[in-house]
């Protein structure tokens, strides 16, 4: 049973968290002219029960516009409830909608939740769109994808940034480090008193965009402070270095991705060393090999 709870934000936002499989946020903004829906989930039962909500609510009345914020296959899977609406998005996604959402859709089809039929965005911007009259602005915020966008309702002062920030830390993807820097740096110059991201409670306040800044800065400087992590902390740290050293690599910068592999070395030798670890640490130990 998908379980559902409506949170009211600002004077005409609503955020719809679903728990299974996992915490998935649906942000709705009840405008002046047009009903905007924030990221559309993991299939018609989602999308069934926001409408039904809507429905009840009297917030029928008005055209839909869809906003995927990335081509995450969790992001858009509902897309196709609302095939003959606006579905807005970042340029770059319907390029990479066309390359890998039906494997995605292979890859994880036990996450499904109702019916899904992939349906992309129907309309693209570069760096921004805007809706003067309703006080909203869509705009790139390349860093969790390298098309991650993010919502700005002004009147409101609440900023819907999916999965640009995570708690405790941001997913690394893309060699893109100085991107999701700015990115970041870039919501704290917003007068924000809101932050909706797509898998956290809503948040009040921007202390985790601040602490997920100061991580990715830690992280492209190499001293990140391992001393007080969590188990969860860790395995992020651990899953972002690996990553970030493998792109490296793959890239012919074999100097600067040794460092990452050496650090998650060190993490795997200071966690309990079961045979899992062994093998990891093995593996670990042939890449930093191989790169000299």
């Amino acid at each position: 049973m998908i379980c559902l709870k409506a949170t009211r934000v600002g004077t005409r936002g609503i955020v719809f968290s679903f728990d299974d499989p996992y915490l998935v946020n649906i942000y709705v903004i009840d405008g002046d002219e047009h009903i905007f829906i924030c990221d559309t989930g993991l299939g018609s039962d989602f999308i069934n029960q926001i409408l039904a909500y809507l429905e009840d609510q009297k917030i029928d009345s008005k055209p839909i516009v869809v906003f995927n914020s990335h081509t995450d296959y969790d992001h858009i899977w509902g897309n196709h409830m609302f095939k003959d609406s606006m579905i807005l998005a970042q340029e770059l996604s319907l390029s990479i909608l066309e390359k890998e959402a039906k494997e995605a859709l292979e890859k994880y089809s036990a996450h499904k939740r109702g019916e899904v039929i992939l349906t992309f965005p129907n309309r693209l911007f570069k760096d921004k769109f805007f809706f003067d009259h309703e006080d909203i602005e869509f705009y790139h915020t390349p860093g969790h994808t390298l098309e991650s966008s993010s919502c700005y309702d002004s009147r409101d002062k609440v900023l819907f940034v999916a999965d640009n920030i995570e708690s405790p830390y941001p997913y690394v993807n893309f060699l893109n480090l100085e991107d999701y820097i700015a990115t970041l740096s870039e919501y704290l110059t917003r007068d924000v008193e809101i932050v909706v991201s797509g898998h956290d409670e809503v948040m009040f306040n921007t202390e985790l965009i601040e602490s997920n800044l100061e991580y990715l800065h830690q992280l492209i400087d190499g001293i990140v402070d391992r001393s007080q992590f969590s188990k969860k902390q860790r395995g992020i740290h651990f899953l972002n270095i690996t990553r970030i050293g493998e792109m490296m690599k793959n890239e012919g910068k074999t100097k600067e991705s040794e460092k990452f592999f050496v650090e998650a070395l060190e993490i795997l030798q200071e966690v309990e060393q079961t045979e899992e670890i062994k093998a990891k640490i093995k593996e670990i130990k042939q890449i930093i090999k191989g790169l000299n």
